[in-house]
């Protein structure tokens, strides 16, 4: 297995400070799959540095509540307000509590209000809630099987690689780069299309395009002819890499929770013990409105809890900074009751994850979007980083106790 880790110095000082327990970190770990995992991350870092980087670090650190503060005082500004008026409790006691998990357990202030550790007994779970920055800057580079070939970031290498091994996706209609047509054949489809970024993640700068009259119009109200929008998809691939789609639509059975975004199950997957394929926790994605162009949660989607025995849905909620939407039964926008609908096809959604990671098995851990459509189920795309936060917030409890934590620690040897 790949041991290297990341430039230790890199962690946390563009955005954050680094993180206190940095300094602890060759006490003994505690017994818990997340203290182990945070533990192998800090050790790693200290022991990729050279002595100038650890003397950088090492001042950094003393910097660390200097550091810390401004975030700290911007995110109670944005949310301290509600969390008072919630469950009583002050702002001094609020930016206290950040101060105390960021120092004991190494967390980024953002996380006192999307984990709401402003709760007791989240905050009597702090402990293990397995960080982002541990597993997407450090454990998952070192969680490797050798050489890794399969496409994942790559969403046209990876449509052609799940379609040539039979797996279900969404056909690229045209592919453009540096300013020119890479394939497809030049023509757009007389359909609905979306558009989104060949290497991109998260949805961000994604478009949807409704085809009607002969003509294509944005959710901004734009209309184009269609030689018009294949010459501004051109343009807009100078900048970037863009691939186009026809349109999915949504399953009947879930069209009412998800009235404007494509809803997808974020279904993640690891190899577990004996090398099978384990769906170790899943979250069904949807859009918060009729405008919405995607689900995903950072882009200001909803997102509920799935039981991975049932495909039972559980309270679904926003990704919690400046919330507009806390926790609901019901969808916002259609009313439509999220909490107790069992998700169609919930069988073929677990079987259709360890069939496409079978086909990636050169990847230890995977991150499936799955789309329910009124023609079946589609892979949407893979993630070989999949995120923590937007698995941890909607289940309302940590990765840590998990079998997510537990086969971390076992690739890794923690």
């Amino acid at each position: 297995m790949n041991t290297n880790i990341l430039d230790g110095a890199k962690i946390g000082i563009q955005k954050f400070p680094p993180p206190l327990p940095l300094l602890w970190a060759f006490l003994p770990a505690g017994q818990g799959y997340a203290a182990r995992l945070h533990k192998l991350h800090f050790r790693a870092i200290w022991r990729s540095m050279g002595w100038l980087q650890k003397l950088e670090m090492a001042g950094l650190l003393i910097l660390w509540p200097f550091l810390l503060a401004p975030r700290i005082a911007d995110l109670t500004r944005r949310n301290g307000a509600m969390v008072k008026a919630r469950t009583g409790k002050g702002i001094a006691r609020q930016i206290a509590e950040q101060v105390i998990l960021a120092a004991r357990f190494g967390f980024r202030p953002q996380a006192y209000y999307v984990m709401e550790f402003f709760l007791p007994e989240r905050r009597a779970e702090a402990g293990d809630y397995i960080h982002r920055y541990v597993v997407k800057d450090g454990l998952y580079r070192r969680i490797k099987r050798g050489l890794v070939v399969s496409p994942l970031t790559d969403k046209e290498g990876f449509a052609s690689y799940c379609t040539e091994r039979g797996l279900p996706v969404s056909h690229m209609e045209l592919s453009l780069g540096k300013g020119a047509i890479l394939s497809g054949g030049g023509k757009l489809p007389a359909d609905d299309l979306f558009v989104k970024r060949t290497l991109g993640r998260g949805g961000a700068r994604a478009e949807l395009w409704q085809h009607s009259d002969g003509a294509y119009r944005s959710r901004d109200g734009e209309r184009l002819e269609h030689d018009a929008l294949l010459a501004r998809l051109i343009r807009l691939s100078e900048r970037e890499p863009f691939v186009v789609q026809r349109c999915l639509k949504n399953h009947p059975d879930i069209a009412p929770l998800s009235p404007g975004a494509l809803a997808t199950v974020r279904l993640v997957t690891l190899i577990d013990e004996t090398g099978d394929f384990e769906p170790v926790r899943a979250v069904f994605r949807m859009g918060k409105n009729a405008d919405s162009i995607v689900d995903n949660f950072h882009s200001g989607g909803i997102a509920a809890p799935v039981d991975l025995a049932t495909g039972k849905l559980g309270r679904a909620t926003d990704f919690g900074l400046a919330p507009s939407i806390g926790w609901i039964d019901r969808h916002p926008a259609t009313g439509a009751a999220i909490t107790g609908h069992i998700l169609p096809q919930w069988p073929e959604i677990l079987a259709l994850g360890r069939k496409a990671h079978a086909q990636f098995a050169d990847r230890v851990i995977v991150g499936w979007d799955i789309a329910l459509t009124d023609r079946g189920l589609v892979l949407v795309e893979g993630n070989a980083a999949p995120d923590v936060d937007n698995i941890q917030r909607p289940h309302a409890n940590p990765l840590g106790p998990s079998r997510y934590g537990a086969l971390m620690c076992w690739h890794l040897r923690a």
